[in-house]
């Protein structure tokens, strides 16, 4: 049977998402050969085949694309016959001066919460991911997007957790951010001059010092949080002057859905988006009252669920429906993402600091939203949609924008 040949490029979410790891399962299902890549434009795509495999490999792809990645743009083009003999993921490229899209950080996926409790190499660990889901843009320092250019560099893989990264048909195959508790990173606790490294002892600790009303920074997925117990209206108030915040209202994390509909009302939209895996602070309608001083005058609230495996595994031990989890910043300043400038300056406002030893390189904070007339809008873009594109039909290279006067977002013009 005569054999074809094609090349397909792919620009997009297409990178930080499993992409690649899609396209090698979709070729060899379709009894294709020939390579993927990333490069700096996107994905390319090499295929050879019988004419009717590589036409329906191309037809099925844009509509069985992982769940967080995106199209942009595909073109595919008649390409020589290279002779291949296996279909294979190659080396990352630099090519030209052009950005693909970067993959925003993506909410721990059900898998990886069930290999929480039954991967031995995994159970309990703080820091699991996969190819669907975990750190990405806050780890990311350059494209392409491979280990070595992230903050998981210096976290050599153990030989488990290679194996998995080089098996094909592994959810973790080429997942960069891999790792387990045997090689990966790790959380400590800073109380009273005092370092706790032992997770068990570190979830006891901050669960019950939330329960009895004490203050805890947090180092999350882009920076870090202050949290506290909503319930307490002295402990909330306490927050509020500690952090020099007056008027603006506070943040949640509730347990689960659940809980969620137990204190707030929310409509099928508003649950369809809180429970996503960009997992965004969505604004709700208050239904049942929790401490006043969480949202001074208001009677709507900012509610999300958990999305880091930390969150989980607190809540597990946490006897609370929800938590206050606020920026950790003083007032008009960044939030932080430093371990060195948390204990310095969110030690001195928190009762406790809970770090761990991998960087934030892009700093992010909560994204927030609503739902109007069934359809979601952004109030703050950041953890989760940043840095996605808006696409313009015109040349932007060049053009700063930016806005507005007190929570600022800006853009920069590459391309289109």
């Amino acid at each position: 049977m005569a054999k074809v040949a094609r090349n397909i490029e792919i620009r997009g979410l297409v990178q930080g998402v499993g992409f690649r790891p899609f396209i090698y399962r979709l070729a060899i299902q379709h009894n294709l050969f020939g390579t993927v890549e990333n490069n700096n434009r996107g994905v390319n795509i090499h295929i050879e085949g019988a004419k009717s495999d590589v036409n329906q490999f191309i037809n099925v792809l844009p509509s069985s694309i992982p769940e967080a990645s995106s199209i942009a743009d595909l073109k595919e083009s008649p390409a020589g016959i290279m002779g291949f003999s296996e279909f294979s993921i190659t080396r990352s490229k630099s090519t030209s001066e052009e950005v693909t899209e970067v993959s925003p950080d993506i909410g721990i996926c059900k898998a990886c919460l069930k290999d929480m409790k039954t991967q031995s190499n995994r159970i309990d660990y703080p820091f699991t991911n996969c190819t669907n889901c975990g750190p990405r843009f806050t780890i990311i320092k350059d494209l392409p997007y491979d280990r070595d250019q992230t903050t998981m560099k210096p976290f050599e893989m153990c030989d488990r957790c290679r194996k998995e990264y080089s098996a094909i048909l592994d959810r973790r195959f080429h997942a960069q951010p891999v790792a387990c508790k045997n090689c990966g990173p790790h959380y400590s606790l800073h109380q009273d001059g005092q370092i706790s490294e032992d997770l068990n002892d570190i979830l006891s600790r901050i669960s019950t010092m939330l329960q009895e009303g004490k203050i805890i920074a947090m180092k999350g997925l882009g920076g870090y949080h202050l949290a506290c117990n909503p319930l307490l209206e002295e402990t909330v108030a306490e927050l509020r002057k500690r952090k020099s915040r007056e008027g603006k209202p506070f943040a949640l994390m509730f347990k689960n859905i659940e809980t969620v509909r137990e204190y707030l009302d929310i409509s099928e939209e508003e649950e369809n988006l809180i429970t996503s895996w960009r997992r965004p602070i969505v604004l709700l309608k208050i239904k049942k009252q929790l401490a006043p001083s969480i949202g001074v005058g208001l009677d709507t609230l900012g509610v999300m669920l958990p999305y880091m495996p930390f969150h989980y595994l607190l809540f597990e031990k946490l006897n609370l429906p929800a938590i206050v989890l606020t920026s950790g910043n003083i007032s008009d300043e960044p939030i932080i993402i430093s371990n060195r400038l948390a204990l310095d300056r969110l030690g001195k406002i928190s009762d406790a600091v809970l770090t761990y030893n991998r960087d934030i390189h892009n700093r992010t904070d909560d994204s927030v939203t609503m739902v109007v007339q069934k359809k979601p809008r952004i109030l703050r873009r950041s953890r989760s949609y940043a840095p996605s594109p808006v696409r313009m039909n015109i040349n932007v290279e060049g053009i700063f924008a930016g806005g507005a006067e007190l929570v600022n977002c800006f853009a920069i013009g590459k391309g289109n």
